[in-house]
């Protein structure tokens, strides 16, 4: 995803003052950790995940929210 894009989706869907979970991975990000990691790579990565639905990702949210519930009604 292009940064202009999320920013434009943000604006769309949030107010500008809203908190919000997000989670993204740079270019260089990714090679703080790996020096071995190139444009070509990153560009094959990224495509692998232009559609990707993120669903265990947001699975795992919701498991936190439920026990973060659990937690608060069993205290």
């Amino acid at each position: 995803m292009i940064v202009k894009e999320l920013i434009e989706q943000l604006k769309k869907y949030n107010n500008l003052d809203d908190e919000i979970v997000c989670a993204y991975w740079s270019y260089d990000d990714v090679t703080h950790s790996h020096d071995d990691f190139n444009k070509s790579h990153w560009h094959e990565l990224v495509s692998r995940f232009d559609n990707h639905d993120f669903q265990q990702a947001c699975d795992e949210i919701h498991n936190e929210i439920r026990e973060m519930l659990w937690r608060n009604d069993n205290e």
